[in-house]
């Protein structure tokens, strides 16, 4: 009873239900590392370096609103020194007072945006990561899912997570019914090839 609970919420884990017509008395529980199907897939280098280019953008600006904001704290700094000097009149003073406090309130706004622009753009990249853990994912549930129906196999595992407590989801599968190997096959079968530069020719020794 515990073996058939542990595969069933194994089973909707991965989300790869089979239907009726293929839980056959001949199907095979077959087993999948969705984490090396997911690193090993060709599409997820290429949106991870998409996320990392917007991620860079997005710290190049953070970077230069933190260099005016420094700035600024600077100028407050200097203003805050110069405002009470003796040699100035009461006129004077109050009028360094108010560029102190215009000064101020300028450096708290900018705070204030740099906190917001933080959180939005925190929860930006992180929506964009979910779409794309959740498209790619897809795609290979997909994949897994057909070679299962047309294989007729009964059920397919993740051998790759844990249970709720902690422990391996799979604890023993004979390496015969792992069909990782096979989907990331599938999966990277229109990769696009690289395009190689072509090696200069090499120049062919001049008769004397």
């Amino acid at each position: 009873m515990k073996n058939t609970l542990v595969a069933f919420m194994a089973m909707m884990t991965l989300g790869l239900a089979l239907p009726a017509s293929a839980q056959t008395p001949s199907g095979r529980i077959v087993t999948v590392d969705l984490n090396k199907i997911f690193n090993d897939y060709y599409k997820t280098p290429i949106a991870s370096a998409k996320l990392k280019e917007t991620a860079d953008s997005f710290n190049k600006e953070l970077d230069d609103t933190l260099t005016n904001y420094k700035k600024g704290i600077d100028e407050l700094n200097k203003l805050r020194e110069d405002q009470d000097k003796p040699e100035y009149t009461a006129e004077v003073r109050e009028q360094k007072r108010k560029a102190v406090a215009d000064k101020l309130a300028e450096t708290q706004k900018m705070q204030r945006d740099i906190d917001d622009y933080r959180t939005t753009h925190r929860k930006i990249l992180d929506e964009q990561v979910q779409r794309m853990r959740q498209t790619i994912l897809k795609e290979i549930n997909d994949i897994i899912s057909k070679e299962a129906r047309d294989a007729g196999y009964l059920l397919v595992l993740d051998k790759s997570g844990n249970t709720l407590n902690g422990t391996p989801s799979v604890v023993y599968s004979q390496d015969s019914l792992e069909i990782t190997d096979d989907i990331i096959k599938i999966l990277n079968k229109n990769q696009p090839k690289t395009t190689e530069t072509p090696k200069p020719a090499e120049k062919k020794d001049e008769k004397k």
